[in-house]
């Protein structure tokens, strides 16, 4: 609410102007805890880059698992760090929280109708394409999910393989 600044000297990190091509985002995920404090681990993450000590982006859910056990996953990568698997990373750390909890069944997301990063992101996080739904002022949406019993064999497959 009160800038780069505070928010650097918050977090005790270098928060760069360019972090966030949505900085209104910080202000909304601030009114929804504020407001609903049950949404802590369910809604917004600020990103780090540990050995540059900087802000470099944001990971998400759009809310608690619907009660079907349905959890949709967003993330943002800072231009500068992009296109060196920090989305990736912060991708795969969401998918392994929401399939932590015994409730969640499948995790879900959602790009633009065009192959792009974002779509190969979810690709290498395991994500399968699910189809095409109408989205917003934007046009049709391009869905991908996973289910819990494909990251289930997917994590076994790496065991097996002896990847980590």
């Amino acid at each position: 609410m009160h800038g780069n600044e505070a928010l650097a000297q918050t977090l005790g990190v270098d928060v760069p102007e360019n972090w966030t091509e949505y900085p209104e985002m910080v202000l909304v995920a601030y009114d929804k805890l504020r407001n609903d404090p049950s949404l802590t681990g369910w809604f917004f993450y600020l990103a780090v880059h540990q050995a540059d000590n900087r802000l470099i982006g944001t990971a998400s859910f759009k809310g608690r698992p619907t009660p079907e056990g349905v959890v949709e996953i967003g993330y943002e990568v800072s231009p500068d760090y992009r296109e060196q698997g920090y989305a990736t990373e912060m991708g795969l750390a969401l998918i392994r929280f929401a399939f932590s909890h015994p409730y969640v069944s499948k995790v879900i997301a959602h790009t633009l109708e065009e192959y792009n990063a974002a779509v190969k992101v979810l690709q290498k996080c395991g994500l399968r394409f699910a189809g095409a739904v109408n989205g917003t002022d934007v046009g049709e949406l391009w869905r991908w999910e996973i289910t819990r019993e494909q990251y289930e064999a997917a994590a076994t497959a790496h065991q097996s393989s002896g990847l980590q």
